[in-house]
């Protein structure tokens, strides 16, 4: 099985893509190893490709071209694409989205040591600068491929390192594709931390056991399920399972207060009401 991994900047890919390598016996190739490939097959450095990339965006179907090569190439191995378009060119995969609370990003970035390249002041400037590099990323994706790297609707798999250990969600991550190798998924399969869903109903309101979930400027609102939703969040869960659904959500800045007290908890982000 391979897997296309993509996600959320800070999210903690590359930290569950060894642990899939070291303990499920997954090969990782990432954007770099390709571009490192075709550098050498080009003679020249990976500096200089990247270089070229950044003014002839024809350079970009070049890898794109290798990934789709190595996915028929590679059929059936145990692989992992570390590429946030690989889920779009990589045939035959288990596609996976890796979210995290933008909170959460920016506080293990801002701590992070990783130089001069991506040093930030404070962690509201980090929150600032990767919320704003995903964007222009995104919209990059949008008019080289047109489409939506933000879609949850493009992957089989979203998983939330906001609460999850890195080696939870390799575990589940291994678990989902063996089940989607036997049997591929109907629609996405959402797991999310119970912290960054946000209630659109009163604290006590029982509207079922299915967390349905809307998405409103990147983050999670709970259509149904709330009920479950405060049961989790008050039991220190680390994922919840939800079903995604589309329509007009309205949440209350009261509503969050409510839930935070049963839960003994604060919400990291919160939306803008």
């Amino acid at each position: 099985m391979q897997i296309a991994f993509s996600g959320k900047l800070g999210s903690g890919k590359s930290t569950v893509c060894k642990i899939l390598n070291e303990q499920y016996g997954y090969e990782i190739y990432s954007t770099g190893t390709i571009q490192r490939k075709i550098a050498e097959d080009m003679g020249i450095t990976t500096l200089e490709l990247n270089k070229r990339m950044s003014t002839d965006p024809a350079l970009d179907h070049v890898i794109d071209d290798a990934v789709v090569e190595l996915s028929r190439k590679r059929a059936g191995d145990k692989l992992i694409y570390d590429s946030r378009m690989a889920w779009h060119f990589a045939e035959n995969t288990f596609k996976v989205y890796m979210y995290v609370d933008p909170t959460v990003a920016a506080k293990r970035v801002f701590a992070a040591d990783r130089g001069n390249v991506e040093k930030y002041e404070s962690v509201d400037e980090a929150k600032e600068m990767l919320i704003a590099r995903s964007l222009e990323e995104n919209r990059r994706f949008k008019d080289i491929y047109g489409v939506d790297n933000f879609d949850y609707r493009n992957y089989d798999l979203i998983i939330d390192s906001t609460s999850a250990t890195p080696e939870q969600i390799a575990e589940a991550i291994a678990e989902n594709a063996e089940l989607y190798e036997k049997n591929a998924f109907s629609a996405t399969k959402i797991m999310l931390s119970p912290y960054v869903v946000f209630p659109t109903k009163p604290f006590g309101t029982d509207d079922g056991d299915i967390i349905e979930i809307a998405l409103c400027d990147g983050l999670h609102f709970a259509k149904s399920g709330h009920a479950k939703l405060a049961a989790m969040q008050a039991g220190k869960a680390n994922l919840l399972e939800a079903t995604l659904s589309d329509g007009n959500i309205e949440v209350k800045n009261d509503f969050l207060a409510e839930y935070e007290n049963h839960g003994d908890f604060k919400y990291e982000t919160k939306p803008t009401l």
